[in-house]
Order: structure tokens, then sequence, then C-alpha cells
């Protein structure tokens, strides 16, 4: 990540964490995240991986997920805010698998397999979604604590940790999974949907920010947001 967009990004969080209201909105878009598995039933196939360690890795994870969407929930409630369920564009994954050309969705028909790569490509989804949340996660931490929104630093934090433990078992496990031809060119499939997703997703909430919120994001940074958004659609095209 170049000097420019650390900027940028520090930026964007410190202003939405300066207002209860953008503050809200955008805890509420990480909730999104993290209730998505429980609106889809391809999440989390445990019944499916090869070895119980890795299915209690996934379940634990599951439960993560689940335990991350209440702790959201009493963030937004408690800076005095609604909670919404978002969908489609609005939830990251729904953005990812938008833009990745692979399902993991596994079928009573599919061959051991089948079933087992379908397993690999959930796994390097996962790993590059919780990858870009969890530096999402930082650059909010630190804004939470520039604004001294302590409580809902303190959920940001708890919920980085979680992340960090799935970014690194999720990688490792689809590798283990396929050989290694066929693990780096899964990897690499969910790599580039996720950049595109990422540029995508950005591009959509700078837009929402600068329509919903314009009298309570800075003046002076609009147009910086704004050419950013621009940015961002070129950048969706080159991946």
């Amino acid at each position: 990540m170049s000097v420019v967009e650390s900027a940028m990004k520090r930026m964007w969080h410190r202003d939405l964490a300066s207002d209860p209201t953008t503050h809200a909105w955008v805890l509420n878009l990480y909730r999104a995240g993290e209730r998505h598995p429980q609106t889809v039933k391809d999440y989390f196939p445990h019944a499916h991986a090869p070895s119980a360690e890795l299915a209690e890795k996934m379940r634990r994870h599951e439960r993560d997920e689940e335990r991350h969407t209440k702790m959201y929930t009493r963030a937004i409630e408690g800076l005095g805010e609604l909670v919404i369920d978002l969908e489609g564009y609005d939830v990251f994954n729904e953005v990812i698998r938008d833009k990745t050309s692979a399902s993991f969705a596994i079928a009573d028909t599919d061959t051991a397999d089948d079933k087992r790569e379908k397993v690999a490509h959930f796994l390097a989804h996962a790993h590059f979604l919780e990858k870009r949340i969890a530096r999402s996660l930082e650059f909010h931490v630190e804004a939470c604590r520039l604004m001294r929104s302590d409580r809902v630093a303190t959920v940001v934090e708890s919920v980085l940790t979680d992340e960090i433990d799935h970014v690194a078992y999720t990688i490792d496990a689809a590798r283990d999974l396929l050989t290694r031809k066929r693990a780096e060119e899964v990897i690499d499939l969910h790599r580039r949907g996720e950049a595109k997703a990422n540029y995508a997703f950005s591009r959509h909430q700078v837009k929402t920010a600068l329509s919903r919120f314009t009298a309570k994001l800075a003046r002076s940074h609009k147009g910086a947001y704004a050419l950013a958004g621009m940015i961002m659609l070129e950048a969706e095209r080159r991946v």
C-alpha cells in the first residue's frame, strides 16, 4: 500500500469515526460482513473438511463471526444509532462473490476430489476477505483512538485479533488441500476476485458517503474522496 493510499484511508476513517451517524454506518458495514455467513448455506463447510482439526478451526471461525455480529450490534447501539441488516453491494462478501468466478457450494453429488477443491476455494475466499478486513480494522482502531471513541476501539481491536488468526489458518489450509500448482491457481483466482471487489465496494461506499453524509464530512476532504472514487473505477478495470 502506497503512502498516499495509507494517508487517504487514515483520513477516511477519521472522518467516519468523528460523528456517531457516520461511525454507526461503517460499523454496520463491518457487521454485514460478519453476519453474511448466517444468511447463506455454503459458508464454513466443516462437514466436508478432510481432517477433524480443520473442521474445528472452521467451526471456531464460524462462532467468531456470530460473536462479532453481536459485538458490532452492541457497539452501534452504544452510539445511539440504528442497527441495519444490509444487503447486496453493502456486503463486502457479496461483492467478492460477484467478482469471483468459482463457486464453493458443495453438492451431495460432488466427488470427494470436487468437495476437497471446493473447501479449498472457500478457504481462499475467506483468506483474502479476512486479510482486507483486518487491514481496514487497523485503520479504524487508530481512528477510534484519535476520536476518543474508546469503547468502539475495544470492540474493533477484539475483532481484529480474531481476524489475524483467520487470515493465517485459511491460507495454510487452502495450500494443504491441493497440489502446489492447483493451490496457487485457486489462490490467485480469489486474490484477483477480492482485489476487484475491493475497488468496487470501496467506490460504492465513497459514493454513498458523499451522497448521504455530505454535511458531516470535512469539506476539504470531499474532493479527494471523489477523485479516489474515479481512480478506483479505473483500477478495478486493470486488475
